[in-house]
């Protein structure tokens, strides 16, 4: 495709030559107008296609705008001129991983190094990605590990290390890492009180706990607000408004505060997701045993919806995590799916899902076995008090799962083939959640059979 873009515009009397085209694409490109500059930079290729470079920085723009094929065609052409570009080779292998072609980009990053005459810490870095996309983790800790040992706060080669230890439960060196996320720009800014806390027991004082992520990491998390506060005076957590009903009802808050409300003074703060880092250095310290319990008030209201199952098993689904999670589409999956899985003799579905692939449902055969609870899910003490009625839930990963495992009820999870590290590698069960089980893929894409799997077993465990 890029080569049929060359010599459309050869002969503009206003074309900057190549120098000057550079340098106005690099200026648009820091500015985030990444069309804008590759439109001079294919003019500018059109005057001067030998050179290497304007190839290379076409191949840029294209990988910023996500076009990562057209990037690679970029690449390759500039290749071509000059094959001994180290940043040219590097760049490729990015595309390449973009693409999931991760063979292809461990060769092209390993080509970089071997080619570079100067300091190759960025190198190894998209080294070290591309190992880690593959799975191949312990590899990818030793590209990262040379990354940073090249240059001084390398913090983000620092964060991505932390993940491939997560993936090898290797918690007590990822958890320094991990806390590099305070310093990336990664966490929203906020005026912070007090001084950061590190764990100590903080009688008579006031400690502030900030939410961070995503509903799921509060849920995850929430196994240690008990310990926390076991160590000191007052307890104040932000939390997610949709949270707080649950939270509360855990008894250690003093103050909940909600989500972007201003924060009261404190003496110390800590970050929500720091507390594992304080408290768990390997699997056998997980607090394990359920840790959320139901608001009483919320649990009988739902009675009469699962009195309809009668005596066939109840089973929770949900199929897709919030829509605004950018790899949301590498977890969640269609309704039908789970309909032609588990939609079984015996089985009584609810769904659990919220958002807006509610809307699925409307999709499904008139008179489908799924009951439709969302009307009454307001906020996660309503869910809580929903999925205690349940037998099993069922559902790609997202927040539910966490809640499901949280309340020591059975969950199955099916995940893609690269998963959270939360669920470490080719782990069934979780020793975060002792009643989850997992169910992965054979290879890339190989959704079918996790659902056919996942199927067989529903069979098993309803007695079909």
């Amino acid at each position: 495709m890029a080569a049929e873009l060359v010599g459309e515009r050869p002969e503009d009397p206003l074309a900057p030559d190549s120098p000057a085209a550079f340098l106005q694409a690099k200026q648009l490109h820091d500015i985030g107008k990444f069309a804008e500059a590759e439109e001079i930079l294919r003019v500018a290729i059109a005057r001067d296609p030998a050179n290497s470079d304007l190839r290379n920085a076409r191949g840029v723009m294209f990988a910023a705008m996500n076009r990562f094929l057209d990037a690679v065609w970029c690449y390759r052409d500039a290749l071509t001129i000059n094959p001994k570009g180290a940043g040219i080779w590097t760049n490729l292998g990015n595309a390449l991983t973009n693409l999931k072609h991760l063979k292809g980009a461990v060769h092209c990053h390993q080509r970089a190094i071997s080619l570079s005459q100067g300091e190759t810490s960025m190198l190894h870095h998209n080294l070290g990605t591309a190992l880690a996309e593959a799975g191949q983790h312990g590899e990818a800790v030793m590209a990262f590990t040379r990354a940073i040992g090249q240059r001084k706060q390398y913090d983000l080669a620092r964060w991505d290390r932390a993940r491939s230890y997560l993936y090898l439960g290797n918690y007590r060196q990822a958890w320094p890492d991990y806390e590099v996320r305070i310093v990336t720009g990664q966490l929203p800014k906020k005026a912070l009180p007090g001084r950061q806390w590190s764990g100590e027991a903080y009688g008579g004082k006031r400690l502030v706990l900030i939410v961070e992520q995503g509903f799921g990491d509060t849920l995850w998390v929430a196994r240690y607000l008990p310990r926390v506060k076991a160590l000191g005076g007052e307890l104040l957590i932000e939390c997610q408004s949709e949270l707080i009903p649950l939270i509360d009802s855990m008894g250690v808050a003093d103050r909940l505060i909600p989500r972007d409300a201003p924060l009261p003074s404190a003496d110390y703060y800590c970050y929500l997701c720091s507390l594992p880092g304080l408290f768990t250095s390997d699997f056998a310290s997980i607090p394990t045993g359920p840790y959320l319990p139901v608001p009483a008030d919320r649990v009988a209201p739902f009675e009469p919806l699962f009195e309809r199952a009668g005596r066939r098993m109840k089973v929770g689904i949900v199929w897709s995590g919030s829509v605004t999670f950018k790899k949301n589409h590498e977890r969640a999956q269609s309704l039908m799916r789970f309909f032609q899985a588990f939609a079984l003799p015996g089985v009584q579905l609810y769904s659990l899902q919220k958002g807006p692939r509610h809307r699925d449902l409307t999709d499904l055969p008139n008179g489908g076995p799924i009951i439709d609870l969302a009307p009454y899910l307001n906020d996660f003490a309503d869910t809580a008090a929903a999925i205690s009625h349940l037998d099993l839930v069922i559902m790609t990963d997202s927040s539910v799962a966490h809640l499901t495992g949280a309340m020591g009820k059975p969950v199955w999870v099916l995940l893609g083939h690269v998963a959270h590290w939360l669920w470490l590698l080719d782990r069934t069960d979780s020793p975060w959640y002792p009643t989850m089980r997992l169910f992965r893929p054979r290879a890339e894409g190989d959704w079918d059979y996790v659902f056919d799997s996942a199927s067989v077993e529903l069979m098993n465990f309803a007695k079909i």
